[in-house]
């Protein structure tokens, strides 16, 4: 089990899946003797975060709350290599949640991911 927060609800009991990577944005320009240099501006991380089959309980609707409002949200994560808590300021890039089935007064919500991009 992964342990991660999502705009600070623990999440760790429904996550079934962590992914995060790296991607460098550069600049590559040719100097003046003809050599090509790359400057490394910044490095983002993306998380990919899987979901379990989930009902309306208040935490998870609170959760679905501030994903909806679609500002900025920080994502903290346990670091497998170092075993530090990790603290990202994030955007939501992907969030698609299906109804598996409503019966009276019961939504349940089929098994999803969520994809954030760091800021």
């Amino acid at each position: 089990m992964a342990y991660i927060k999502i705009g600070g609800i623990d999440c760790s009991q429904w996550c079934n899946e962590l992914k995060i990577t790296s991607n460098k944005n550069y600049n590559a320009q040719t100097n003046a003797s003809g050599d090509t240099v790359i400057d490394l501006i910044k490095t983002k991380r993306t998380i990919e975060v899987g979901l379990i089959q989930l009902d309306t309980s208040a935490a998870f609707k609170g959760l679905l709350a501030k994903l909806l409002e679609g500002n900025s949200i920080i994502i903290e994560y346990q670091d497998p290599i170092t075993d530090a808590l990790v603290s990202v300021v994030c955007f939501i890039t992907d969030d698609t949640i299906d109804y598996y089935t409503i019966q009276t007064n019961k939504i349940t919500y089929k098994p999803f991911k969520l994809k954030f991009t760091e800021l």
